[in-house]
């Protein structure tokens, strides 16, 4: 579809066009505003719409005070180094994101962020995840405040669908948006940036890229549709790591939809045949995107159950077991069969799995060697301790790790690399951050959104303009 060409009415302007309040959105909006840009967001939610509460391992920032309290040498180079290493990513983009995470972690404290946990995310090498105050949920709301004080006027309700192109200059000068019924034309006299999330929740777009997850349970806000990949694919944009994008991530309980790292924290799964089938705690990089393909391949639904005792239930960190729906019995026996399981096979892998450990000290079969969570490098507990839970879940869509490509400007960029004037984007419609399939390093989607969202919003405020 082509990009539509300068109207005979505006219906309203700023300097700078954010479309999406969410993790990168808002920062790019904030950022523009602080450095003397007039913001106006355009939102398709009633409200700020965001994954930010899908953060499970915190964020990771390396030479935080955090870090050095506990005694914990770290630096920005080693963080740009192992994310390169492990996830396979642009360098570009890692060197950029590496040398203003630090920064970036000051300004969150200097809005109201309050870090109140430091931690091992799975796949980190150093003790660097950070978990705020509230979680993202509060981050979200301190977002918002920040961009009302600072004058970026947040249009809800306004769908953007179209970029708007001077075909004398070649440059993204505004944007279409539809409220209720109506086409509003907007105008971007310096630039337009994108972050808009991604495409999870449009099937037809989740088919064309990831077959083989179109039966997992999307959990991003209803808003990720795909707009503005069409969009900046309507502009000319190239992608990066586009056939990556659409990646299996954590269990969602199937009856009340909410999120449950329990895997991660010491629980173990099983399929419907209550068959182990992986290691389930995560200490490995990738080992959801690796675990759920697995399972994804023997079922295509993605059912699965997972299960754990009370002294598991107890040391966990993350309280979300209180927002899944648990069955709770006295044995494994009771337990499997109300779930749904069978009971003499249930307990037949629950034994198997506590003499592993009790014989070799972790899960010989799967290689299983942590606790996980708070107690990441202690040997993985038995599950002996009644009562005994079992969750029903099935595999969830939380992020995608691919999209359209940019510099480490932030700017949208074609096939030969050459940016597209006027037109920004960051968040997870963006690509170029992992390269391996296999590999997730935890956290990339939103230090990479929190810090390319800033940067976008800096350097579109410093564009000459139309």
């Amino acid at each position: 579809m082509p990009l539509l060409n300068v109207p005979e009415k505006w219906d309203d302007e700023a300097d700078v066009i954010v479309v999406g309040a969410g993790t990168a959105g808002l920062p790019a909006a904030i950022s523009a505003a602080v450095s003397g840009a007039d913001v106006i967001i355009l939102e398709a939610w009633s409200g700020p719409a965001s994954s930010l509460a899908l953060i499970a391992g915190g964020t990771p920032f390396a030479g935080t005070d955090l870090q050095k309290e506990a005694g914990i040498d770290d630096s920005p180079d080693q963080l740009f180094e192992e994310a390169v290493e492990i996830s396979g990513g642009s360098q570009q983009l890692w060197r950029a994101i590496a040398d203003k995470q630090l920064e970036t972690y000051e300004w969150l404290k200097r809005l109201g962020g309050k870090p109140v946990i430091l931690g091992l995310a799975p796949g980190h090498r150093v003790v660097r995840g950070i978990t705020f105050e509230g979680s993202g949920a509060r981050l979200l709301k301190i977002f918002r405040e920040a961009a009302e004080k600072r004058g970026v006027k947040m249009l809800f309700r306004h769908r953007a669908v179209r970029l708007i192109l001077d075909p004398t200059t070649d440059r993204v000068i505004g944007i279409r948006a539809k409220h209720e019924d109506k086409d509003l034309n907007f105008k971007a006299r310096k630039a337009v940036i994108l972050a808009t999330g991604g495409f999870i929740r449009n099937k037809e777009l989740v088919k064309e890229y990831g077959p083989a997850y179109i039966n997992c349970v999307p959990v991003t806000p209803p808003t990720h549709l795909g707009e503005g990949l069409k969009m900046a694919l309507d502009a000319g944009a190239a992608t990066a790591g586009i056939g990556l994008a659409v990646c299996p991530s954590i269990s969602v309980c199937t009856e009340t939809n909410h999120t449950t790292i329990m895997p991660v924290q010491g629980a173990i799964a099983v399929t419907r045949d209550a068959e182990r089938w992986a290691d389930e705690n995560g200490s490995d990089v990738g080992s959801y995107n690796v675990m759920f393909r697995e399972l994804l391949q023997k079922q295509p639904d993605g059912l699965h159950f997972v299960i754990y005792d009370s002294k598991i239930r107890e040391e966990a960190f993350a309280k979300d077991y209180l927002h899944v729906r648990e069955y709770q019995a006295d044995t494994i026996a009771e337990v499997a069969r109300a779930v749904g399981l069978d009971a003499e096979a249930l307990v037949e892998a629950v034994n198997e799995y506590n003499s592993d450990i009790d014989e070799h000290g972790y899960d010989t079969r799967f290689g299983k060697r942590e606790w996980g969570g708070s107690h990441r490098q202690e040997p993985p507990p038995k599950i002996d301790t009644p009562p005994f839970f079992a969750v029903r879940c099935k595999v969830s869509l939380s992020s995608l790790k691919g999209g359209i490509k940019i510099n480490n400007r932030a700017q949208v960029v074609d096939n030969f690399d050459t940016p597209i004037r006027g037109l920004y984007a960051a968040g997870e419609l963006t690509g170029g951050l992992v390269g391996i399939p296999e590999a997730y390093w935890t956290g990339t989607m939103t230090l990479g959104s929190f810090v390319l969202g800033r940067t976008a919003g800096e350097n579109a405020a410093a564009e000459a303009g139309n």
